[in-house]
């Protein structure tokens, strides 16, 4: 896995997206079933907009954890 997302700031929105070297099909599903919002842009980029006014610290923490044990099974 690879972020796309430009780093320097004024060339990005609150989007972060990242490259997978496999399709990201399944990853996307899974993530879907455990409460996971995100887009996927086929073949092998997702994206997720983790927005201050909407989301968390615990839902960003749960998204890392939740795609560290998706990818383990990859």
């Amino acid at each position: 896995m690879k972020i796309i997302t430009p780093s320097n700031e004024k060339d990005r929105g609150c989007q972060l997206s990242l490259l997978f070297s496999v399709s990201i099909t399944a990853i996307h599903d899974e993530l879907e079933q455990n409460g996971i919002v995100c887009d996927k842009r086929e073949p092998n980029v997702l994206r997720v907009a983790p927005v201050p006014l909407y989301n968390t610290f615990t839902d960003v923490k749960k998204f890392v954890d939740t795609l560290e044990t998706v990818l383990g099974k990859y």
